[in-house]
């Protein structure tokens, strides 16, 4: 499947070909050396007004941009009336306690971050409700994607066979390095680890993105309806990755949000 980035002024976006086709919706993940974090990573002073850039980008509010803890856990939070605007320039603001946020209000954008995790977007066109993810291999394994979907079919009506979904770069199974603690959590939690784990050279590789979808699917979403990056953050050189540049790095971010 095609993908492709775009550029507005010093904004490069990512986007899924398959969302980009939705025309009530407005989606991107940044790219490069364009720190979205106000707590790690180089020049966080600027950070807010990369984030501003990034919105007008996509066309939508800065105000009201929207932002979870992120906590690598499985808690879905419904982002309506005070908590909209929440995080989106100090981190003390942020939703607590929220790796997923979920909306169906127009001009409500939601943001992710990540430097090697997983990022993904799931849309409902029918209802126009959109849901967004943070899902390291914790969140992963703990089940924040069928807490995602569950969040969007109970608060909004949504029905999982009509999403679509798009999962954003990630650490790929070609550098995603793990220990037998980090295989062992997924299989106590019901994951297939034969389906997400690759051996190579005695060590284990964790398919962060397979994992993702393999549960999107299980929950519903049809596999022609999931988009994926396939791009590994670790190798690509073009996405901050924790695990190749450690605590000095920043954190590359996912934006989805509904439009008129």
């Amino acid at each position: 499947m095609r993908h492709d980035a775009s550029s507005d002024s010093d904004v490069v976006l990512w986007r899924s070909a398959l969302l980009a086709r939705e025309p009530g919706l407005t989606h991107g993940v940044t790219v490069g050396d364009y720190n979205m974090a106000l707590t790690t990573g180089p020049d966080t002073q600027a950070t807010p007004a990369r984030r501003r850039r990034a919105c007008e980008a996509l066309g939508v509010s800065f105000d009201r941009l929207t932002v979870g803890e992120q906590v690598h856990g499985a808690r879905a939070a419904i982002v309506t009336g005070s908590r909209i605007g929440c995080g989106r320039d100090t981190p003390e603001g942020r939703i607590a306690g929220a790796d997923g946020l979920l909306t169906d209000e127009v001009d409500v954008p939601l943001m992710v971050l990540s430097a090697d995790c997983c990022v993904f977007a799931v849309y409902d066109p029918i209802v126009r409700a959109v849901g967004v993810a943070h899902a390291g291999w914790r969140g992963s394994a703990g089940g924040i994607v069928r807490r995602l979907i569950a969040s969007m079919n109970a608060a909004f009506a949504c029905r999982s066979m009509r999403m679509i979904a798009a999962i954003g770069p990630c650490a790929g199974a070609c550098c995603y390095k793990v220990r037998e603690d980090v295989v062992s959590t997924f299989a106590a939690a019901g994951h297939d680890t034969r389906e997400i784990v690759r051996m190579h050279g005695g060590a284990m590789y964790l398919d962060l993105e397979k994992s993702v979808r393999l549960k999107l699917e299980e929950c519903g979403v049809q596999a022609s309806h999931i988009d994926a990056a396939g791009i590994c953050t670790i190798c690509s050189g073009d996405f901050y990755s924790y695990r190749g540049e450690g605590r000095m790095g920043g954190q590359f971010a996912l934006i989805a949000g509904l439009v008129a």
